[in-house]
């Protein structure tokens, strides 16, 4: 988030846990989040207490209480990153985590780095898979055939699939991840370029960084469901 969203996103938690939470219940609710808070039962400013204990903590935290409070408009996409960003911390799939970080964070500031981050985030999640089925990588360490060689071991490939209407999803899903590999070798900040570079903004990146969460969660989800014993 940037430092003004990040405030405003505060404000807003401050604001409505001001309105229906006496200083109790605030401690109650944000103690629930890890937080430490002060052993008080009246304060003289709630929505400046609660900004001063959510001032210090981690974009995530202040996220997930925004998303369960149902007050951040974006509430859909936050949800399916704190999905994703807790599916890799709880595995401990630390490269794929440092890979997305950067896509996120990178989003609205560096959109050419945001996209070249996403692709490595698909990569890294790909050869993760590879590494699970102790199976070697494709000798083209690129998107298309890890994305293919992930979607085999997984029983994700359209071909290995009789209904019409799931193939189809499955094709999509891997046109997708394809196309944003090759976005990233044409456009993206991980190679040079010449004169007739296209120049990406904002609203692609974002494209790219939800489809690759989509893409991710959907691939580590199937892994975890059906090949990790309970």
């Amino acid at each position: 988030m940037k430092p003004n969203e990040r405030f405003n996103l505060i404000t807003e938690i401050a604001l409505k846990l001001q309105a229906e939470q006496n200083t109790t219940g605030i401690n109650i609710l944000l103690s629930g989040y890890g937080i430490q808070t002060d052993t008080v039962d009246i304060v003289p400013s709630k929505r400046i207490y609660v900004i001063d204990l959510l001032k210090s903590q981690p974009n995530k935290v202040i996220l997930q209480i925004a998303s369960d409070q149902g007050i951040y408009l974006l509430r859909k996409i936050v949800k399916s990153k704190i999905d994703f960003s807790y599916l890799l911390e709880s595995n401990q799939l630390h490269s794929v985590i440092d890979d997305f970080n950067r896509a996120y964070e990178n989003l609205e500031s560096d959109p050419e780095q945001s996209n070249a981050s996403a692709s490595s985030t698909l990569e890294s999640i790909c050869k993760s898979i590879c590494d699970f089925f102790e199976e070697d990588y494709p000798k083209a360490l690129h998107m298309q055939p890890l994305i293919s060689k992930a979607y085999k071991l997984l029983n994700l490939s359209p071909d290995q699939h009789a209904d019409e209407h799931i193939k189809k999803i499955l094709g999509g899903l891997n046109s997708v991840a394809t196309g944003i590999g090759t976005l990233r070798s044409k456009n993206s900040s991980a190679h040079g370029h010449g004169i007739k570079k296209v120049r990406l903004s904002t609203r692609h990146s974002r494209l790219v960084v939800n489809s690759c969460m989509t893409i991710g969660l959907f691939i580590l989800e199937t892994y975890y469901a059906n090949y990790v014993d309970k």
